[in-house]
């Protein structure tokens, strides 16, 4: 092998990455450049109901709320997540496939390999939410929105946080089972109870505690398209990244593989 893992997954994974990433682009220029000329219309003005608030959107007429709704809310988070757990996923397909004997049977150690999955995770999910993030300060401005740029990056640095802490949770699931099936519809599980837990945890007396186990919590809770940046919430999702890689390094080194 003249590559190594990580410049390899990179290499395979290219036309997928750009993919997503117009995608993800296309996105907030569907929903944002509208906004004054919607609000000047009066097309904005919906009753808040319990509905809307477990699903994390927040005041329509608002430039944040509408933003928060229609980018961040549910379109932009769920495609962060599939992109997430859809590239993770490859990684345990490897096993299934019968290449990863190949990988192996090069002078690279099982940690090393999977250390290299995960930075090249890494760098993609950081480039598809760049990505996001220029498109939606692009949109914003066509839309005339007056949201700061500082508050879009940080809402968009939780929300690329949020998909690698999803992303490398399925990398852990991956070392643990070695089935590209099994991966993927644990992961979703993890990822949707993560989901419930943040919009639903606070609804009923004595649930607000279910919030602050979820990472969604932590990426969006404190609302940074208003207030800007939390660095111990951040702090947080990257510990839990840390300790996930590790956990996913042990499990893989140990584990007794079907190559």
């Amino acid at each position: 092998m003249t590559r190594s893992v990580f410049t390899q997954t990179l290499k395979e994974q290219r036309r997928g990455l750009i993919g997503w990433s117009i995608g993800l682009a296309i996105v907030p220029m569907m929903y944002l450049p509208n906004f004054q000329s919607l609000q000047q219309q009066g097309s904005l003005d919906i009753k808040q109901n319990k509905m809307y608030e477990a699903m994390g959107m927040g005041d329509f007429a608002s430039a944040t709320g509408y933003m928060q709704s229609m980018v961040y809310a549910m379109m932009g988070t769920l495609l962060l997540l599939i992109f997430a757990v859809t590239f993770a996923a490859r990684s345990a397909a490897q096993e299934d496939s019968g290449t990863l004997d190949l990988l192996l049977a090069q002078p690279i150690s099982r940690r090393v390999l999977l250390a290299q999955r995960f930075a090249a995770l890494a760098v993609q999910t950081g480039i598809v939410t760049t990505v996001f993030t220029l498109s939606i300060i692009a949109g914003a401005n066509a839309g005339q929105m007056n949201i700061p740029a500082g508050n879009i990056v940080a809402a968009s640095a939780g929300l690329g946080l949020l998909a690698l802490v999803v992303g490398t949770i399925t990398l852990l699931i991956g070392a643990l089972t070695g089935k590209r099936t099994l991966t993927l519809g644990f992961a979703a599980l993890v990822a949707l109870a993560a989901y419930l837990a943040n919009n639903l945890g606070g609804m009923f007396d004595g649930t607000e505690w279910l919030r602050k186990l979820s990472p969604f919590y932590y990426a969006i809770g404190d609302s940074p398209l208003v207030n800007g940046w939390n660095g111990i919430n951040l702090a947080v999702l990257v510990a839990v990244v840390v300790v996930a890689v590790a956990a996913a390094l042990i499990a893989f080194d140990r584990r007794d593989l079907a190559v």
